[in-house]
C-alpha cells in the first residue's frame, strides 16, 4: 500500500515545490468550479478539480493515513488510497514535488525515464511539431497598449463591420476585375507578394492575440515561430488566460487574431477599391485575400489546434478536448463494435458527450487525409529515396500507429470481447468486408469507347471554288462513284485558258518552222516548251476533273454542312458532309495499364452509350495495341471535351494522355448491330479475369514503387 513499507512503517508523502500557485479558473462546462496548478519555471498549467484541491489543501500533514483522516474531519469526504496513489504519480510524473517519500529519488528518476522518449520519437515529434521563441514582447506591449486599445473597442468594431460591408459590395461591382487579379498571383512576382502579405496578416494576428491578453491583465511571455512539418507558423503564448475566471474573456483572446485578420480583410478591400492599378493595390489584394482565406478557411478551423479549436473548446468549457475526446470515442467505438458496458471515461451530458465524441471522429478522418497530403507533399519535395522514406514514415507513425495501438488494447482484452453478444455480429461484418476485398470476384473491366463507322470519310473540297451542282442531301444513301457536287474554279479555269493560248502559240511557230530561219533554228526548244504547256493542261485537267467530287465508297450521307447550297464559295478546310458506311461499324477505346492483362483478343464486350435512349451493342475485342498511345485518336474520349481520359492541359495542340492507355479495337458480335447517325461516345464492359480489391490496390502500391525506385 503507499502508506506502509515493508515493517509497516508510515510512507511519507512527497513535498509540494514552494514556487507553485494554485488559481482558481473558469469553471466547467457542468458549471462545476476549476482550478489550475502554475509551474512558473517551465511555464505550464495544469487543470485540477475540487478532489485534488482538497487533498493539495491539507497536503502539509505528510502522511496518507493523516491525509485520508483530515480530509474526513474537514470536508467530510472520503477519499481512499488509491485516490491519493494517483495524486502522487501526477504530482511526480509532472515535477511539482521536490521530494518524495523516504527522499527515494530512485522513483522519481525511474518515473522520469519512464516518460523520457526515444530518441526516435523525439526526432518525430519535433520534425512534426517544434517551437523557437523569437522575441520577449511584454514590455512592449504594456507600453503599446494605451494607442492601440481604441481598436479593440465596441464603436471600433461596428465601424470595421461597416466598412467590410461597403468594401464587399464595391468589390462585387468590379468582381471581373479582381477576380482576375488572382492570376497575377500564380506568378514568381505574385507568390513573394502573396508570402509578403502572409508575413504581414501572421504578424498582426499574434499581436492580436497579444494585445487582447494585456487587456486582461495576463503577462504575454514570448511570440515565436513553430514549425508544423517543417512549415514555419508564428505563434503567441498566451497559456496565462488559465488564470481567467470568465469563459468570455478566454473567448476573446481566442478570437483576437481572427478578428485581426477580419479587420485587415476590411480595411484591405475597401482600400483596394479606391486604388488605381499598380503595384500598391496589388499589395491590398494580396492582403485582403489572404486574410479572408486564412480566417475563414485555417484559423477557424476546429479540427487542428488552431483558434477555432480553442473557441470552440473554451466555448463548450472542455479544456484538452483533444485528448479527453479522443478517449471517448475510442470508448464509444468500442462500446458499439462489442458492447463491452464499460463506463464512459468521463461522466458528461448526453449532448456534451455527444459533441466531443462527433468532434473527435471528425478529427481522426480529416488528420488521415491531412497526414496523408503531408506525406505526399514530403515525398514531392525532398530527394526521391529521402521523400519515399519520409512518406513510409509519415503514413507508419501518424496513421497505421494510432490504429495498431488500439488494436493492441482490444487484444489485452480479447477474453472480455469474445463473451459479448455484439462480437459474432462484428465479427461477421468483418469477415464479409475482408472476403469483399480479397475475393476475386469482378470480371468488369470499364473502357472508356466510342462507337464511329468502319468506314468513315469526312469530305472537304479539294481546292477552293463555288458550287455549281449539288448533289448532297443528309442522309441519302450513295453508291462508290456517285457524283456528290460539282465545284466551279475561276482560277484554274482561267489557268487552263492560258495555257491553251500558249499551246496554240507555239503549235503555229512549230508550223512556221519551213519558212522562219529562226524558229527552224529552235524547234527542239519550242517541241520541248509545247510538251511542258501540254504537261501542265494535263494537270489542270485533273484538277478540274477533281472539282467533280464523288462517293468514295458506298455509304450514308451524314453531318452535311447547313449553310450549303449552290452558288456558295468554300474552302479546303471547312468540311461539306460525311460519308458512313453503315453496314459495318467498330468500337475503339483506350485501357488502361493495370487491366490490360486481365483479357485478351476475342474477348467479349458490351457498348453502353451514354445516351440512355440507344441501344446497347454486344462486342467482341478484335486487336489491342502492343504500346500505350502517345496521343488519343478520339478527341471525343479525352477529358478536355467531354471525356474520361485525363490529358496534359499544357500541350494545347496534342491530346497526351497523363497515364499510360492502350488502344482497343472492337467489332460488333451480331450481324444487326445498327451505327447510329453520328459517332457515340460511352464505355466499354468488357468480361476479363476476376480479380480483388485487394490485388489491384497492392499491384498499384507496387507499381508505383518500383517506378518511383526505378528498379
Amino acid at each position: 500500500m503507499l502508506s506502509q513499507q515493508e515493517g509497516n512503517e508510515p510512507v511519507p508523502l512527497p513535498v509540494l515545490r514552494d514556487d507553485l500557485e494554485i488559481v482558481k479558473t473558469a469553471p466547467l462546462a457542468n458549471g462545476a468550479p476549476a482550478w489550475v496548478i502554475f509551474d512558473p519555471v517551465a511555464g505550464r498549467y495544469f487543470e485540477i478539480g475540487r478532489e485534488l484541491l482538497d487533498m493539495l489543501m491539507v497536503w502539509r500533514v505528510g502522511e496518507a493515513k493523516k491525509l485520508i483522516r483530515t480530509i474526513r474531519t474537514e470536508f467530510g469526504r472520503v477519499v481512499s488510497e488509491e485516490d491519493i496513489a494517483e495524486a502522487v504519480h501526477f504530482l511526480i510524473s509532472n515535477a511539482l514535488v521536490r521530494d518524495i517519500p523516504n527522499n527515494d529519488y530512485k522513483l522519481m528518476a525511474q518515473t522520469v525515464q519512464n516518460q523520457k522518449k526515444s530518441w526516435f520519437s523525439t526526432m518525430m515529434h519535433s520534425y512534426l511539431f517544434f517551437r523557437i521563441p523569437l522575441v520577449r514582447p511584454d514590455k512592449f506591449l504594456r507600453r503599446t497598449w494605451p494607442a492601440v486599445s481604441p481598436l479593440f473597442t465596441r464603436t471600433a468594431v461596428w465601424i470595421y463591420a461597416i466598412i467590410g460591408l461597403i468594401g464587399l459590395y464595391l468589390v462585387s461591382r468590379q468582381w471581373d476585375q479582381f477576380a482576375g487579379t488572382f492570376q497575377f498571383l500564380l506568378s514568381w512576382q505574385g507568390a513573394l507578394l502573396y508570402g509578403a502579405s502572409l508575413v504581414v496578416v501572421k504578424s498582426l494576428h499574434e499581436l492580436g492575440h497579444a494585445y487582447m491578453a494585456v487587456r486582461y491583465g495576463l503577462r504575454v511571455p514570448t511570440i515565436g515561430v513553430a514549425f508544423m512539418v517543417l512549415m514555419p507558423v508564428l505563434y503567441t503564448d498566451t497559456s496565462g488566460a488559465w488564470r481567467l475566471k470568465s469563459r468570455r474573456e478566454r473567448l476573446m483572446i481566442d478570437g483576437a487574431g481572427i478578428f485581426t485578420e477580419l479587420t485587415l480583410a476590411c480595411l484591405a478591400t475597401f482600400i483596394w477599391v479606391f486604388l488605381p492599378e499598380g503595384g500598391l493595390r496589388l499589395c491590398f489584394f494580396a492582403i485582403a485575400t489572404t486574410s479572408w482565406i486564412t480566417s475563414l478557411f485555417v484559423n477557424l478551423n476546429p479540427l487542428m489546434r488552431f483558434d477555432g479549436y480553442y473557441i470552440l473548446s473554451d466555448a463548450l468549457g472542455f479544456q484538452n478536448m483533444q485528448n479527453r475526446g479522443f478517449e471517448m470515442a475510442r470508448w464509444r467505438l468500442r462500446e458499439i463494435l462489442f458492447g463491452l458496458g464499460e463506463p464512459a471515461p468521463e461522466l458528461l451530458t448526453r449532448k456534451m458527450r455527444r459533441t466531443v465524441i462527433i468532434h473527435a471522429w471528425a478529427t481522426w478522418i480529416y488528420r488521415f487525409f491531412l497526414f496523408l497530403g503531408i506525406a505526399i507533399l514530403v515525398y514531392a519535395f525532398f530527394i526521391k529515396i529521402i521523400g519515399i522514406l519520409l512518406f513510409a514514415v509519415e503514413i507508419i507513425w501518424f496513421i497505421l500507429m494510432p490504429v495498431g495501438r488500439e488494436m493492441r488494447h482490444w487484444w489485452s482484452i480479447r477474453d472480455k470481447i469474445m463473451k459479448t453478444k455484439r462480437f459474432l455480429v462484428t465479427s461477421l461484418v468483418l469477415a464479409g468486408a475482408v472476403a469483399v476485398a480479397v475475393i476475386p470476384w469482378s470480371t468488369r473491366i470499364v473502357v472508356p469507347s466510342v462507337m464511329t463507322a468502319e468506314h468513315e470519310q469526312t469530305l472537304f473540297p479539294p481546292f477552293a471554288g463555288q458550287v455549281v451542282d449539288l448533289k448532297l442531301v443528309d442522309g441519302m444513301k450513295v453508291e462508290e462513284g456517285d457524283v456528290l457536287a460539282v465545284l466551279a474554279s475561276p482560277e484554274i479555269d482561267q489557268k487552263l485558258k492560258q495555257a491553251q493560248e500558249r499551246a496554240r502559240l507555239l503549235e503555229s511557230r512549230i508550223d512556221r518552222t519551213g519558212a522562219d530561219s529562226r524558229d527552224r533554228a529552235s524547234l527542239v526548244v519550242l517541241e520541248n516548251e509545247l510538251n511542258e504547256v501540254r504537261e501542265e493542261m494535263d494537270g489542270l485537267n485533273r484538277v478540274r476533273e477533281q472539282l467533280t467530287m464523288r462517293a468514295p465508297f458506298a455509304g450514308v450521307v451524314t453531318d452535311m454542312d447547313p449553310e450549303l447550297h449552290v452558288g456558295i464559295w468554300t474552302n479546303v478546310k471547312t468540311p461539306m458532309a460525311t460519308i458512313q458506311d453503315r453496314e459495318r461499324l467498330k468500337v475503339k477505346g483506350y485501357v488502361s495499364e493495370q487491366n490490360l492483362f486481365r483479357f485478351a483478343e476475342g474477348a467479349r464486350a458490351t457498348f453502353i452509350p451514354d445516351n440512355p435512349e440507344l441501344a446497347k451493342t454486344p462486342l467482341q475485342v478484335a486487336s489491342v495495341s502492343v504500346a500505350s498511345v502517345e496521343r488519343l485518336d478520339e478527341p471525343y474520349l479525352a477529358m478536355r471535351y467531354g471525356g474520361d481520359i485525363a490529358v496534359d492541359e499544357s500541350d494545347k495542340k496534342a491530346l497526351r494522355p497523363t497515364a499510360a492507355n492502350y488502344a482497343i479495337d472492337m467489332v460488333p458480335s451480331a450481324d444487326e448491330a445498327i451505327l447510329p447517325a453520328s459517332a457515340v461516345r460511352g464505355i466499354s464492359v468488357i468480361q476479363g479475369e476476376a480479380e480483388s480489391f485487394y490485388t489491384r490496390i497492392k499491384r498499384q502500391v507496387l507499381k508505383v514503387f518500383v517506378r518511383e525506385m526505378g528498379v
